[in-house]
C-alpha cells in the first residue's frame, strides 16, 4: 500500500509573511514529503483568490500551514479564514502556527480550534521539525483511511464473488 502516495496527490499552502522562515520551511519540506507541490503565499487573500480561480481535483490532500496573524480581510479570525479555504478544498488538513502571546485561549474555546485545526504549533527554533513531524502524522493517519476504505471494498467484491459462486453452485 506504499503506492498511496504516488495516486494521492498533496498540494501543501503555507500562508506565512515571514521569508525567512517560508525559505527554511520549503527546504524541509522538499526533503520530507513525497509526491507533493508546494504553494506560498504572502496573505490568506491571496490564497483565497487563488483557490476561487482553480479547480481542485477530488483525489487530492491539501495541507495549510497558515499563521494565525495571517487571516482574510473579509473575516475577524484566522479560524473564520480557515472555514472559508475549507469551502474550496476538499480533504484539508490544517497546521496553525503561532508566536508566543499571540493565540489566546479564549479565542480557540470560542472557535472549538480541535475541530478546525490538525495542529498547532508554536514559532521557535523547533518548528520547521514539529511541522515535518505533524505533516507525517497527516499523511500517515490518511493513507489509514484510505486503506481502509479499500479493505471495506475489497471485502464485498470477494463477498459478492463468494455468494455468486454458492448460488451458481446450488442452482446448477
Amino acid at each position: 500500500m506504499a503506492f498511496l502516495h504516488k495516486i494521492l496527490r498533496t498540494s501543501v499552502y503555507i500562508v506565512e509573511d515571514d521569508r525567512d522562515f517560508l525559505r527554511v520551511l520549503k527546504q524541509v519540506l522538499a526533503r520530507g514529503v513525497e509526491n507533493h507541490k508546494i504553494f506560498s503565499f504572502n496573505s490568506a487573500d491571496d490564497l483565497l483568490d487563488q483557490l476561487k480561480s482553480q479547480a481542485v481535483k477530488k483525489i487530492q490532500r491539501n495541507i495549510i500551514i497558515i499563521s494565525v496573524s495571517a487571516h482574510a480581510r473579509d473575516t475577524n479570525s484566522v479560524f473564520e479564514t480557515i472555514e472559508a479555504i475549507k469551502q474550496y478544498l476538499l480533504n484539508t488538513h490544517v497546521i496553525l502556527l503561532y508566536n508566543p502571546g499571540e493565540l489566546e485561549t479564549e479565542e480557540m474555546e470560542l472557535y472549538q480550534a480541535e475541530l478546525v485545526v490538525d495542529d498547532i504549533i508554536t514559532k521557535n527554533n523547533f518548528a520547521r521539525l514539529r511541522i515535518q513531524n505533524s505533516i507525517r502524522r497527516i499523511l500517515s493517519r490518511d493513507d489509514f483511511q484510505w486503506r481502509r476504505k479499500l479493505l471495506w471494498v475489497s471485502a464485498a467484491i470477494a463477498s459478492f464473488f463468494l455468494v455468486t459462486t454458492a448460488l451458481f453452485y446450488f442452482i446448477t
